[in-house]
């Protein structure tokens, strides 16, 4: 058994908390994630069995979509409710149009600063390792875009919101900006990954229901061809499959269809039969400069 599992994360679990359980579940160890949520977040994980966790970089790469209700008032050291608050204000002079030209001023790209409290590494050890020691360290600020942010309810100090976003941003480091933007300070009250690429909430199982086995994860499980359905497709000429299964970059001539290849970025190599071979890279637009990035 193999392949992608959409799971609906639960609150109150890390994301290895849950790759644990499925582990003793199951009896397979090897089990994997493509993108962590935070403990208390809910909302799609998505699980990687067996040969599947080859692909885990294509995955944690894709974009995702956040629902997410923050208050505004505070500031904490995790930018979310279950950290110290360090700082509070009133929120007198605030009004419906503020807060809208806040939010929609970070659509588009910015440098975001991760939260201290986070599984981001510093020298090989997690943030969150680092901060629970009471250490401080210097964090990098990152490019993120954020694709679309949406007001969906106002009910001060309670503002909820919709986001889709890059792979690599972070929700909380979003409502701790929105909150400095204001001048009131913001931190998140709840948080849900309704999205990640392709993958929508509504097709998502729940941990109960696969620990009470009233689905059948055999029928469940999206297979790898499946996952990676939102790659373009090249296919190998007969005859020329073995030498790239054993490791050779794709050139023109081993390809049916090379006009599939992207300008640049990332496809699925198959063979004549439709089964998934490797994952090719286009490198520069322009160009066929292929790579070969992994073998399936």
């Amino acid at each position: 058994m193999e392949g992608v599992l959409v799971l609906d994360k639960p609150p109150g679990m890390t994301s290895h908390d849950v790759v644990d359980e499925l582990r003793r579940r199951t009896s397979r160890r090897r089990i994997g994630h493509a993108g962590s949520l935070d403990p208390n977040a809910t909302g799609v994980l998505l699980l990687l069995f067996e040969r599947a966790t080859k692909v885990s970089r294509w995955l944690m790469g894709l974009d995702k979509q956040y629902v997410f209700t923050i208050q505004l008032g505070i500031e904490t050291t995790t930018h979310d409710r279950w950290g110290q608050i360090i700082r509070s204000s009133d929120l007198d002079n605030l009004d419906e149009r503020l807060i809208g030209q806040a939010v929609m001023s970070f659509r588009g790209r910015y440098q975001q600063i991760a939260p201290a409290v986070s599984a981001l590494k510093y020298r090989g050890r997690p943030l969150y390792k680092i901060a629970r020691e009471g250490g401080q360290v210097p964090i990098k600020t990152r490019l993120v875009r954020i694709r679309s942010i949406e007001i969906l309810d106002v009910c001060l100090p309670m503002v909820t919101l919709k986001v889709d976003c890059s792979s690599g941003t972070y929700v909380r480091a979003l409502a701790r900006d929105i909150g400095r933007q204001l001048g009131c300070g913001a931190t998140v009250f709840c948080l849900r990954r309704t999205r990640i690429g392709p993958f929508d909430v509504e097709m998502a199982t729940s941990l109960d229901d696969l620990v009470s086995r009233k689905v059948d994860l055999s029928k469940i499980m999206l297979s790898i061809d499946r996952a990676l359905g939102y790659m373009p497709r090249v296919t190998v000429r007969q005859g020329r499959e073995r030498a790239i299964r054993m490791g050779k970059p794709p050139e023109i001539d081993d390809l049916v269809n090379p006009d599939e290849i992207p300008e640049e970025g990332d496809f699925c190599l198959v063979d004549s039969e439709g089964n998934l071979i490797g994952i090719g890279h286009n490198q520069a637009k322009g160009t066929k400069r292929m790579r070969l990035d992994r073998i399936l």
